[in-house]
């Protein structure tokens, strides 16, 4: 795989990162954040208002993301990815594919919370200890080959007419169980939610339109969980 597909599998396999941003003096910090890709190649956070990064960012839009593969019990060996950018404000409504992965947040925008989006400009891909790259970073987070008024029905029609194919996915990923719930969709695999927990189910190959989603949708359903252990990605 091209290393900025590699890259770009990365980033929706995560639903979490660090977020990095200078005061007005020059000082840096980082923390937490949630970021979910949207159908138009930006990286969405919901962040609040009085949160230390959204004051710095105000001063400095200027911010970088980390990714670090959850799994590995070394960092510094461990597969990541930073990105950097400028942060910018976006409206509720611009934001609004961040709750399909995070529906429960939608609450907080009756707080003091609001959505940034970054597109990268620079990025820099370590895949394993000692082999880091840079990268073309808007290869990275591109728009996909639909919108979200389809993720929403594509998601629907599964958690309708599928929930035995849902159940199966949890199979696949090694914590089978009943009821789950498919969130979202994108190009690189689907989020499920069981026993309030937010689960990845990645797909072989990136989808490039609705129809190879629903063909690879299909086949995971008919795969059985030994065969999706060897050949995930």
């Amino acid at each position: 795989m091209h290393q900025e597909a590699e890259a770009q599998s990365f980033i929706y396999q995560h639903s979490h990162a660090a977020l990095a941003t200078v005061d007005s003096e020059g000082a840096p910090f980082a923390s937490a954040v949630n970021v979910v890709p949207d159908h138009e190649g930006r990286l969405l956070m919901l962040v609040s208002a009085l949160a230390a990064h959204s004051v710095n960012l105000a001063a400095n839009p200027a911010a970088s993301l980390v990714w670090v593969e959850q799994q590995h019990s070394d960092w510094q060996a461990a597969m990541r990815l930073t990105v950097s950018g400028e942060v910018v404000a976006v409206p509720p409504a611009e934001g609004e594919r961040y709750f399909q992965v995070f529906p429960h947040a939608r609450e907080n925008l009756q707080l003091d919370f609001y959505f940034l989006a970054l597109r990268p400009t620079t990025a820099r891909w370590i895949p394993g200890f000692a082999r880091a790259t840079w990268l073309n970073a808007e290869a990275l987070v591109q728009p996909w080959g639909w919108d979200l008024a389809r993720e929403q029905a594509m998601v629907g029609h599964m958690n309708d007419d599928h929930a035995e194919a849902i159940d199966h996915y949890l199979a696949l990923l090694g914590a089978p169980g009943q009821g789950a719930q498919m969130l979202a969709v994108d190009p690189w695999g689907a989020w499920l939610w069981h026993e309030a927990r937010l689960r990845r189910l990645p797909f072989p190959a990136r989808a490039e339109d609705a129809g190879q989603v629903r063909d690879t949708l299909v086949m995971l359903a008919r795969t059985p969980p030994e065969d999706f252990f060897l050949a995930r990605p």
